[in-house]
């Protein structure tokens, strides 16, 4: 009964010591769970920093490239309103053909003028012919003859007879009537004369008023050469200026359609890229969660075999000790045996030589001796005693060994330390 309750008693302990065991290794499952949860937080967290950077990466990308189509589309604004310079070229190409009439209408005024003086220079040749002259002088000397006959007719009173005009005198006569016709017809002559003279000169003037408007007019077209030439200097320098801006424009353009480029294959490559890290990181999650659970298993798996080691090793220390003391044990019996076998081999000798007690004594005494002395340096008495394997040596021997790093014991090898040698008092 009473082996019946030690071994009840072991049994309780053992239950006690595996629920102790189980809970320890419940608490260090759940403390594993808590830093597994709190790896695939971090993990999750990590993963969610990552994605948002690269989402912000992505937007950045993206707002790039919504500024580079803005300039872009700025610039073909730009572009478009400097196509627009070839309507300025139709001006210039209108302003160069009114500049052409300009200098026809010039031209045919010239002729005009030109024209108008040969008229002009004709007409005076007409008044200063030879017919008008005659019949002016013809003219003249009739009615100096005419004027004279009238005053060789009248009286010297100065009174015309009965009351009459002297003209009268004259109507009767054919040659009277002839003569007053003629001089009517003279008179009308002159009158038409004068009259187509004052036309003429009145058509003088207004040539020379055309003349004066026409140099005026030229004035004013050689002025407006002028401006239109300055003008299409103008022109042809602000053509210049657009067309350059024109090409800074298209190279603006075309590096901007370069970076346009560019930017949406850095973007194609980030969006692949980013796809790929998810991916990634799906599959590394999957991987994460496979190794956590067969971590898991394997710890569990670990926990058993440590406990199972730490039996076996603890039977195992308890045997190596065991075995150590026996091994003591038998060697000191050994060494008995052999000191003993000795003196009986001794003693045999002694018996069979026929030895004297004294000589046995003294063997025996020397026997004694060569115990008593140091088996290192055969020298010296034994005063110190290693605690590791308890031979005795002296203490200068030992010290030496361990002074010069031969830190064993010089019959069986035993290591030892400083503190492993002490003095050993034979005396009273």
């Amino acid at each position: 009964q009473t082996q019946e309750g030690g071994e009840g008693d072991k049994n309780q302990a053992t239950g006690s010591g595996e629920k102790k065991d189980i809970k320890q290794e419940k608490n260090a499952i759940k403390k594993e769970q808590q830093v597994k949860t709190e790896k695939d937080r971090e993990a999750q967290q990590r993963a969610k920093e990552a994605k948002i950077a690269e989402n912000e990466l992505v937007r950045d990308l993206k707002n790039q490239l919504k500024k580079a189509l803005n300039e872009q589309k700025e610039m073909k604004l730009l572009l478009d309103m400097y196509k627009g310079v070839s309507k300025e070229q139709r001006d210039k190409v209108q302003l160069m053909a009114a500049e052409k009439k300009l200098r026809t209408d010039l031209e045919e005024m010239r002729q005009q003028l030109k024209k108008m003086q040969e008229n002009k220079r004709d007409d005076k040749r007409k008044l200063a012919e030879d017919e008008a002259l005659k019949k002016i002088k013809q003219l003249e000397e009739q009615k100096y003859e005419l004027q004279k006959q009238v005053a060789l007719q009248k009286p010297t009173d100065g009174s015309w007879p009965g009351g009459v005009h002297p003209m009268r005198a004259f109507v009767g006569s054919h040659e009277e009537e002839a003569l007053l016709n003629e001089m009517e017809v003279t008179g009308q002559a002159f009158e038409d004369m004068q009259e187509q003279n004052s036309r003429l000169i009145q058509q003088l003037r207004e040539k020379d008023d055309a003349n004066f408007k026409l140099m005026s007019e030229r004035i004013k077209s050689n002025q407006l050469h002028k401006l239109a030439r300055e003008e299409k200097d103008v022109l042809k320098e602000q053509v210049s200026t657009l067309t350059t801006q024109v090409d800074a424009a298209n190279l603006v353009v075309r590096k901007l359609e370069e970076k346009e480029r560019i930017l949406q294959n850095t973007l194609a490559t980030v969006e692949k890229e980013l796809q790929l890290r998810q991916q990634a990181m799906e599959m590394h999650k999957r991987k994460a969660i496979e190794s956590a659970q067969s971590a898991a298993d394997l710890k569990l798996h670990l926990e058993k075999y440590h406990s199972q080691m730490k039996e076996a090793q603890q039977v195992v220390a308890e045997k190596t000790s065991s075995l150590e003391a026996e091994a003591y044990k038998t060697k000191r019996l050994q060494e008995e045996i052999a000191q003993l076998k000795r003196k009986a081999e001794r003693m045999k000798k002694m018996e069979l030589a026929g030895t004297t007690l004294d000589e046995v004594m003294m063997e025996e005494i020397r026997e004694y001796k060569e115990t008593l002395t140091c088996p290192s340096c055969k020298v010296k008495r034994k005063d110190a005693v290693l605690s590791k394997c308890f031979h005795v040596f002296c203490y200068d021997c030992l010290k030496t060994r361990y002074e010069t790093r031969q830190r064993k014991c010089p019959k069986c090898n035993c290591a030892f330390g400083a503190n492993d040698y002490h003095r050993l008092y034979l005396s009273n």
